[in-house]
């Protein structure tokens, strides 16, 4: 892949290598640990690069980015999740609740959030999944109604990851009904911190924990809708097709991979498991083949929803056979917490177990990829297995 990258491509990857290597990195993680062990804050990481301007290297400068191109962001996204940096909470703060602003605010919006974004201090959730609306948003409650003075917020979402340290969310709200039901949903910039809004952890086996947030009675101003009332959904699906370039899933993929080809060696290999592991391999850069195809994409403008969700179906899929077999090679030893005691000083089959049935779940389930690919096919809903 290194010949679709310029050398200032090069350049920035092994600078932000030398950065994500070394100690400054290293002490930022670990203040952000400190007083949130079970769920690292990762800010004091992000302002590390954010004084480079580089946790939003494709923003403009004037808004605490570098000015570069989105080949660069994705060069950031994959690097922070081959490094281990917790990279979930930039995926949601820059990638989707900042490039909503970036698409549809106006420049109030856009110059009041979006450079405290950039620089790491202020983390944003993006709120669309409900508890009886997740894949399906269409059957989103939760509702704005107008008020004299902006609109009102009521609802419940769930499933928003590194929520407790959010400062600002973009939330998708009801504010009409309308014969098809994708119409009639708006965007919203909502202060975490506002009365109203109560913030919970949700219990789970993923490595960062989940949240629900609930918008009782939330009031926002006039302003505070991003882009076009009852327009939300088409700023929605644009979010969602950048989201699923797969970039991040890829890398993941690779890192596990590299896990496991350590740990087979260690045990010694056998004929099948060697082919195993080749196969993955192969299968491994066919993925980053195929996610930097779609940041080509992007980085032109003509990226294809239903093209985006084959890279994240194929890379969270095949992280689901990494995981298999990453369970067939670990033992209860390899599984214990942090708190146990003989707990292993490796924890990568802990953070394998955990981490990896989620990724075909997150930014929509494989079986909805399914259908998007198929609905491009021009294929019926139940041809999409």
């Amino acid at each position: 892949m290194d010949f679709l990258f310029s050398p200032e491509h090069v350049a920035f990857r092994d600078h932000l290598r030398e950065l994500l290597a070394g100690e400054a990195m290293r002490r930022a993680l670990r203040e952000g640990s400190r007083d949130h062990p079970d769920d690292p804050d990762p800010r004091p990481a992000y302002r590390l690069l954010g004084r480079r301007g580089w946790l939003a290297p494709d923003w403009p400068p004037e808004l605490g980015g570098a000015g570069l191109d989105a080949a660069t962001a994705s060069i950031l996204t994959e690097e922070l999740a081959a490094h281990g940096i917790p990279d979930s909470a930039h995926v949601n703060s820059v990638r989707n609740a900042g490039r909503c602003l970036l698409l549809c605010g106006d420049e109030r919006q856009r110059t009041r959030l979006l450079p405290p974004m950039a620089r790491g201090e202020v983390l944003a959730a993006v709120l669309y999944s409900e508890p009886d609306a997740g894949s399906d948003l269409a059957s989103l409650t939760t509702t704005a109604r107008p008020r004299d003075d902006g609109w009102e917020l009521h609802g419940t979402k769930v499933h928003s990851v590194k929520t407790a340290h959010c400062d600002l969310a973009i939330v998708a709200a009801r504010t009409s009904r309308h014969p098809q039901p994708l119409l009639g949903i708006t965007l919203f910039a909502v202060g975490l911190r506002s009365p109203g809004v109560t913030v919970r952890p949700v219990a789970g086996v993923n490595h960062e924990p989940f949240h629900e947030v609930v918008l009782d009675a939330v009031r926002v101003g006039p302003d505070d809708a991003v882009g076009r009332v009852d327009e939300g959904w088409l700023v929605i699906t644009e979010g969602l097709a950048v989201e699923r370039v797969g970039m991040d899933y890829s890398a993941r993929v690779r890192a596990h991979l590299e896990w496991l080809r350590r740990r087979a060696a260690r045990g010694g290999q056998d004929a099948a498991l060697a082919g195993r592991l080749r196969r993955l391999s192969t299968a491994a850069e066919a993925g980053r083949l195929l996610a930097w195809s779609m940041a080509g994409r992007l980085q032109d403008g003509d990226l294809d929803p239903a093209e985006a969700a084959q890279s994240k179906w194929f890379n969270s899929e095949l992280m689901r056979e990494v995981w298999r077999l990453g369970r067939e090679l670990s033992s209860p030893y390899d599984l214990l917490t942090v708190d146990d005691p003989g707990a292993p000083p490796d924890p990568s089959a802990l953070l394998l177990d955990r981490e990896a049935p989620g990724l075909s779940l997150s930014a929509g389930t494989s079986e909805m990829m399914l259908l998007v690919i198929a609905g491009e096919l021009g294929l019926e809903a139940g041809d999409a297995d």
